[in-house]
């Protein structure tokens, strides 16, 4: 062969390898890409598809182990979660108003009979239907358990509470009766109309006995997977109007070790120190009370000077603590609060024969709490201005202060109250003579009267009435000294369905949702 022609045929060989080679280059680089294409967009895929996972799961985290039952509910921590996966007779809305559950509805004509009605629609998480038998169950199973919180059946004034509790008489005799699947009866053994308002709480919660070893569930969640740490529970999906509840998916975590809030999304009473907290009025009220056995303390008119005397500036209060001037939470306030009048210190002192030479003498016991001391010190300070007035403070542990509070060994004494039911009964039946939990020995018969009369009416708008009268005696005799109400810290990130004005220290998953614009 020639060599130009054999240098022709190389060449072309040659170029007919290189084209061939650069397309096969070529649609390996396309595979390649079209590969790595298909890889990152199932990537973003699953990554927007975690999103949005996480979007339906809420995560909250609280101070405590976990129990699974009812009756061995111990601390709010252990309550929030119980609340998610069982519900009661009557529960809260997001504005902390009680209302129906279970019970659609309920009747009582003396306030000591009552009928509940459950829903049709109540079910079990096994689909079976949710009966008055099951409270009754259940409620007889708090009466028998171990738990100091059953006192909460003679609480609620049940018939034969009492007696069931100290073993004289059997469980059965328990005043709860199932007229038949839907119609629940109690029996109290006096005038409670605050009842439905009590059977909110988290003890009274039902159990579905028959179940065994089996965890079925009536709430808006059920438990799918349980850690040490760790629960996760996702929609009851026999739960009515569960396709309104927007998490799919709750998780609850024991932070007592990590102490930390992220990355949740709801940790009640957080422990947290962040500047952005959100924060929550409590059921709760703060102040000092008198000794009416005091010689001096026991008038009005005393009592009204060193009230006047009581100013607290508000630096001293930290975050959690809203200053008050009522004996009652902001929510149950029915009348307003009461007003300051122009007082005349001396004067008022000096008709109740208080001199110099025979001032006014007595003891200022508080517990030694940063805050309670800092406010003691100013009490103490603000009533030393006076020539008249003479005060010895007397600091004192927490346990030392309720033991000296219960034995009346005290003038005035640092004092509160949280009530387990919002109702304004749950503040003011402390006044009452006879109440035990009436310390200061303070009596007046019209507020007694008031307060039975109360007790005795079936209409909501009488019964307000008359509290209102309750009160402005009250004022009027100024039975106590208010100092704050304090605040719940709670810790969220962009949750919403929570309302500032609740006071119930109760939040349900089901009434919270996502804040997806802040995302």
């Amino acid at each position: 062969m020639p060599f130009s022609l054999s240098f022709r045929f190389s060449y072309f060989s040659l170029l007919k390898s290189a084209v061939l080679f650069s397309i096969f280059l070529l649609f390996a680089c396309n595979e390649q890409q079209d590969k790595l294409k298909i890889e990152n967009t199932r990537e973003q895929s699953e990554q927007v598809q975690s999103q949005e996972i996480a979007k339906q799961q809420l995560n909250r985290g609280v101070y405590t182990n976990f129990v699974q039952d009812p009756i061995l509910l111990v601390n709010e921590g252990q309550a929030e979660f119980l609340r998610d996966i069982f519900e009661g007779l009557t529960s809260y809305d997001t504005q902390g108003n009680v209302i129906p559950a279970v019970a659609e509805s309920w009747q009582t004509e003396d306030n000591k009979n009552w009928t509940f009605v459950l829903r049709e629609d109540a079910k079990w998480s096994n689909g079976a239907n949710v009966t008055a038998q099951d409270f009754v169950q259940s409620w007889q199973n708090l009466a028998l358990s171990d738990n100091p919180a059953k006192i909460y059946l003679r609480f609620m004034n049940i018939s034969n509470a009492e007696s069931v509790l100290n073993k004289t008489l059997p469980v059965d005799k328990l005043a709860i009766f199932a007229l038949n699947e839907r119609l629940l009866h109690i029996q109290l053994d006096k005038p409670t109309p605050q009842l439905p308002a009590m059977l909110a709480h988290a003890i009274l919660l039902p159990k579905n006995l028959a179940s065994g070893n089996e965890l079925i569930m009536n709430g808006a969640y059920k438990v799918t997977e349980r850690q040490e740490k760790q629960i996760l529970l996702e929609k009851n999906p026999y739960y009515r109007e569960w396709e309104k509840v927007y998490f799919d998916q709750v998780m609850y975590k024991d932070i007592r070790q990590t102490q930390t809030e992220e990355p949740l999304d709801l940790v009640l009473n957080t422990k947290s120190r962040a500047e952005n907290l959100t924060y929550l009025p409590k059921l709760c009220v703060y102040f000092y009370e008198f000794n009416f056995s005091h010689p001096h303390l026991k008038k009005s008119a005393v009592r009204k000077a060193l009230i006047s005397m009581a100013t607290i500036p508000q630096n001293l209060f930290p975050e959690q603590i809203q200053p008050s001037h009522s004996f009652l939470p902001h929510s149950l306030q029915l009348e307003q609060e009461d007003v300051c009048e122009p007082t005349i210190v001396e004067k008022l002192l000096a008709e109740s024969r208080i001199t110099e030479k025979a001032p006014l003498k007595f003891t200022l016991t508080y517990d030694q709490s940063d805050v309670q001391e800092k406010i003691a010190k100013k009490l103490i300070q603000n009533w030393g201005q006076s020539d008249l007035i003479r005060v010895r403070a007397n600091p004192v542990s927490k346990e030392e202060l309720l033991k000296k509070r219960v034995m009346g060994d005290f003038d005035i004494i640092r004092s509160g109250w949280c009530a387990d039911y919002k109702e304004p009964s749950s503040f003011l039946l402390n006044f009452h003579s006879i109440s035990l939990d009436n310390k200061m020995g303070y009596q007046n018969p019209q507020v007694d009267q008031l307060l039975e009369k109360a007790l005795q009416s079936i209409d909501e708008k009488e019964r307000n009435s008359l509290y209102v009268e309750v009160i402005k005696i009250l004022q009027q005799d100024k039975v106590v000294l208010p100092i704050f109400q304090p605040l719940m810290p709670i810790w969220q990130k962009n949750i919403l369905g929570i309302e500032k004005n609740n006071d119930t220290g109760v939040i349900y998953s089901k009434d919270l949702y996502r804040n997806e614009k802040a995302e």
